[in-house]
């Protein structure tokens, strides 16, 4: 029996309703009433009546529950004397997007983490089907899926077969990162028009829907130039920009000081669809543990900077 499928039966006998547990754990209500039926099946009995004040819990409903909770309480109880077996070491494991905020947050945060003794951290920069696929097979705890905001009911139906939970990170729009000496760092009032005769530098791996206006197979981030290079790491992103005449890339705002570093410029440029976003997933019932939620919060306060 899922552990997980307990958490939500408790949260409906808490709430007296399906519709308010849902949304407590971020799913919707369908998707929940369907859990519940499964797991009565399962008993082999009904655990709620559905009555007009709600959902109330059956006799044997009662004693599940007592079950359940205690069960719930020994889950907490063996996860705390894991945490305390495992020392000071610090554990992370995080997929996400090729964005500069996130790897700028992610710094940022291991530079409050350095003095733990030991650490276990991965994070890996990939596209969003593979993270949400990670997480849900247990490679990753925690992931930030990117999609253009049109796709969330996409999104939201891939996220529930896989049995994860969301939290919302950030809605934004594109922005165009290029070097200082780009013939449009000058221009104002850009459109994806003026981009044609440009090089695009895509990541090779992210497929539609993401940020394309073109069909599934193709490589192109926007659809904005007849000129792609597709690449796949982090470093020949940077080296193509900053040596490549006319180079261009769509990414999330990047912080400015990075940019300075980077000796790279950030424009606003509108095109149809330039809305965004990036959300946070997890298992269904996955605790995050206090560094965990310390890294969602250097995340959360560098967005409010550049939002």
């Amino acid at each position: 029996m899922n552990l997980s499928y307990l958490k939500y039966a408790v949260e409906v006998e808490k709430t007296g309703s399906i519709t308010k547990a849902a949304q407590n754990f971020y799913m919707n209500q369908p998707h929940l009433s369907k859990i519940i039926r499964e797991l009565e099946r399962d008993l082999g009995c009904p655990i709620f009546d559905r009555t007009s004040r709600g959902m109330v819990p059956t006799k044997r409903g009662e004693e599940f529950l007592r079950y359940a909770k205690a069960i719930l309480v020994q889950e907490e109880q063996i996860e705390a004397l894991c945490q305390q077996d495992t020392g000071r070491t610090l554990t992370v494991s995080l997929a996400a997007p090729r964005a500069s905020y996130i790897s700028y947050g992610f710094a940022s945060f291991m530079r409050q983490m350095t003095d733990y003794p030991t650490m276990k951290v991965d994070y890996r920069e990939t596209n969003s089907r593979d993270i949400i696929r990670g997480v849900s097979g247990k490679t990753f705890d925690l992931g930030i899926v990117r999609f253009q905001s049109l796709y969330v009911p996409y999104y939201q139906k891939m996220l529930q077969d896989e049995n994860l939970e969301s939290q919302d990170l950030w809605e934004f729009s594109c922005n165009l990162l290029m070097s200082a000496s780009h013939p449009l760092a000058e221009r104002g009032d850009l459109t994806y028009l003026d981009l044609s005769d440009y090089v695009e530098l895509v990541q090779g791996d992210t497929k539609a829907p993401s940020f394309s206006f073109e069909p599934e197979d193709s490589p192109s981030v926007s659809g904005s130039s007849r000129k792609i290079i597709s690449i796949y790491d982090r470093g020949s992103q940077l080296e193509l920009l900053r040596q490549l005449p006319g180079a261009f890339m769509w990414t999330s705002p990047v912080p400015y000081d990075l940019l300075n570093s980077l000796a790279l410029i950030q424009k606003p440029c509108t095109y149809p669809g330039n809305l965004h976003k990036d959300i946070l997933v997890y298992r269904s019932g996955y605790r995050m543990s206090r560094e965990e939620k310390e890294l969602v919060n250097c995340l959360r306060r560098l967005v409010s900077q550049l939002s």
